[in-house]
């Protein structure tokens, strides 16, 4: 537990150095709230039924958190601990590889509770968001699930391979493919046809739809999305703990 609480502590400094990440991944949820909804003046329609703006795009950018936090940092972050050596100091002095995950894992989940806390506030305070007759619980949950998912795919980024250089290209690339086709960003139902078809391949597409059908009290086994993060989450786990790396 002193281990735990060790890297925890040097998790969170090295977060808070990391102004670009920490940044992004605070703000930039909160501008796309605001660009979406003040864009969007309808209602809209999803799995049959006609929802606010707000409640169909809060769900996305309480991911968008998730998934720069969870994918974008964690994967471009162990690339650069690798480049300087720190999971080799990790080994030598025997700290298993679980002890780190765990406690970089808790540093990016509550980075990215403060986010959706600010989220919530924002579209609350200026769009009206009611929080009444919301399942704050299943939300809660499958936003956990969420992010789970998220940053085993990033620590399984971030391990394929040992070279830095080519670690942090690899972890960038596939990031802003899921930033712009993931449906985190800009609604898959306003993309051309092709883009869907990619956009339905990634994981994080289906996370935004069960989070979006949660959110407005929609039955989340209605669709297969559910059973496709859950998967996703398991596999994705086995991997980044099969491949983790020291050097």
């Amino acid at each position: 537990m002193n281990t735990v609480n060790a890297l925890f502590q040097l998790e969170v400094k090295k977060l808070l150095r990391t102004w670009i990440i920490l940044g992004f991944g605070v703000i930039a949820p909160i501008i796309f709230l605001v660009m979406q909804t003040e864009v969007s003046n309808n209602s809209i329609e999803i799995y049959g039924m006609e929802i606010a703006p707000i409640d169909f795009v809060f769900p996305m950018f309480a991911f968008l958190s998730v998934v720069v936090l969870a994918i974008g940092n964690v994967g471009i972050g162990f690339s650069y601990m690798r480049s300087i050596y720190f999971f080799r100091r990790l080994r030598l002095a025997s700290v298993k590889s679980t002890h780190f995950i765990f406690a970089n894992f808790l540093v990016q989940l509550l980075c990215a509770i403060f986010t959706v806390v600010l989220l919530v506030v924002v579209a609350a305070t200026r769009y009206s968001l009611t929080l009444e007759g919301k399942s704050y619980l299943t939300f809660g949950s499958l936003l956990l699930l969420s992010f789970i998912m998220c940053y085993f795919i990033g620590v399984f980024i971030g391990n394929l391979t040992t070279d830095p250089k080519t670690s942090q290209t690899l972890s960038m690339i596939i990031y802003f493919v899921i930033i712009f086709f993931g449906g985190v960003t800009y609604p898959i139902e306003l993309m051309p046809d092709f883009m869907q078809k990619v956009a339905y391949i990634l994981p994080t597409t289906h996370a935004v739809k069960i989070l979006q059908i949660s959110w407005n009290g929609g039955d989340i086994w209605q669709s297969y999305h559910l059973v496709f993060v859950l998967a996703i989450t398991i596999i994705a786990g086995i991997l980044s703990l099969r491949f983790f790396k020291y050097d």
